[in-house]
């Protein structure tokens, strides 16, 4: 089927994700180490590492402000989430970005789970593990801009 054109979303950009700053001291080294760990604590596996920044620096010979894409997975909860609808497809796996602005402050940045959990019909058991993911996403993420080793 072919993508569905829609009126102009109603939500600005920043209202649909959830951002956190780099806590003072905390490198971004400090912080994918931290979010990694916290997320094996967790039982949520990181399957993905996307280093955004280096491949554009490989193209263009520049040095890049860090832009790094962590992708993590409770494959249960995703696999129970495609049975109830393909369309959740494309929000797997869960995303956390790693980012550095241009003055050189570190931020975390993921989608608002929260919108996605609220817009969907789940049953009362899928809504309870969608809900899981997004608190274990965001102790990761609290994690990570606090630099917690």
């Amino acid at each position: 089927a072919a993508a569905k054109q829609s009126a102009k979303p109603n939500l600005a950009l920043s209202d649909t994700v959830v951002k956190m700053p780099l806590a003072p001291g905390v490198s971004l080294d400090d912080a994918a180490e931290s979010m990694k760990l916290r997320a094996n604590g967790l039982n949520m596996q990181l399957v993905a590492e996307l280093p955004l920044s280096k491949q554009v620096a490989a193209i263009t010979g520049k040095n890049e402000r860090r832009a790094t894409i962590y992708q993590f997975c409770d494959a249960i909860t995703a696999r129970k989430m495609l049975d109830y609808s393909l369309d959740f497809a494309a929000y797997l796996p869960c995303r956390i970005a790693l980012v550095e602005d241009e003055k050189g402050q570190g931020f975390l940045v993921m989608m608002d789970l929260n919108l996605l959990i609220n817009a969907s019909k789940l049953d009362p058991n899928l809504k309870a593990k969608a809900i899981e993911v997004r608190d274990g996403l965001m102790n990761i993420m609290k994690a990570g801009a606090n630099g917690e080793l």
